[in-house]
């Protein structure tokens, strides 16, 4: 049977390939398929990877079927405050009181997405804002000129396009469900983008402050941790490609957690 196979940033470059037709035998799994891979690059195998079928992520043991599109995904972009893990994502099981959206977006209306062109906060405050709103709060992730003590000359993002913007479809459903009342809209940049430029939008508003700073942080926490986005620096010592969290290690819950936290400090401000 035939798989579409999909490689994406460092792992794009150690095997030379963006995308290929792949002949594989029945029953073959989405590990096996990579272990194959890893046999002829070995030098994929050192590095973790999440894997994806159809645009979902999905465990080691799935089974691929004739037409499956397969993603393997590096390390996501992550940012300052992740460790490395060093687990491969273990399947949750969601509550289902947690699956209910609430219906305050309009359905027309795009809250998700993905581009290549330049990010402004109004464009988004303007997709979330709504008269019963008594706080909106954006964040901006902004290109800096250093990381990690160099001097970093421009950043280059790259996405697994469709599967990041439904990726940002779920985080916003996620918070729905924890904050009824708050509204969200996403947005992160991809391509080239010079120190100064904005890479990522966040636009949360909500009726009352906590649950806008709590629902902002538990946005970026997610986006960091799951969206299929990596980052390459080029920087002094040369150019290479940012190593956060594999996709799917920071659960909803821990995510919470850190939006707990930040909530009850805002209560006393």
């Amino acid at each position: 049977m035939l798989v579409h196979v999909k490689f994406f940033a460092i792992f794009r470059e150690m095997v030379g390939v963006k995308s290929e037709p792949k002949d594989i035998a029945a029953n073959t799994t989405v590990e096996q398929l990579w272990n194959d891979y890893a046999a002829r690059s070995p030098r994929i195998g050192t590095i973790r990877a999440a894997y994806a079928v159809n645009q979902k992520l999905v465990q080691g043991d799935c089974l691929l079927h004739d037409g499956d599109e397969v993603g393997f995904l590096p390390p996501v972009s992550g940012g300052a405050g992740h460790e490395n893990a060093r687990q491969a994502p273990k399947p949750r099981k969601q509550n289902k009181s947690q699956t209910k959206i609430a219906p305050s977006h309009s359905p027309t209306r795009k809250d998700a997405f993905v581009t290549r062109k330049p990010l402004t906060a109004s464009a988004l405050v303007k997709r979330i804002e709504f008269p019963g709103a008594g706080a909106i709060l954006t964040f901006a992730g902004v290109v800096r000129d250093n990381a990690y003590g160099k001097q970093v000359d421009h950043l280059e993002y790259e996405a697994y396009p469709e599967m990041a913007e439904q990726a940002l479809r779920d985080i916003i459903a996620e918070i729905h469900a924890r904050w009824a009342d708050v509204r969200v809209a996403i947005a992160h940049r991809i391509g080239k983008l010079a120190i100064g430029e904005v890479s990522l939008i966040i636009a949360v508003a909500a009726p009352h402050r906590p649950e806008c700073y709590a629902a902002s942080r538990y946005a970026i926490e997610r986006v960091k941790a799951l969206v299929p986005v990596w980052k390459k620096e080029f920087a002094t010592d040369g150019a290479h490609w940012v190593e956060g969290p594999i996709a799917g290690e920071l659960t909803p819950e821990d995510a919470e957690q850190i939006a707990g936290t930040t909530s009850s400090q805002t209560q006393s401000l």
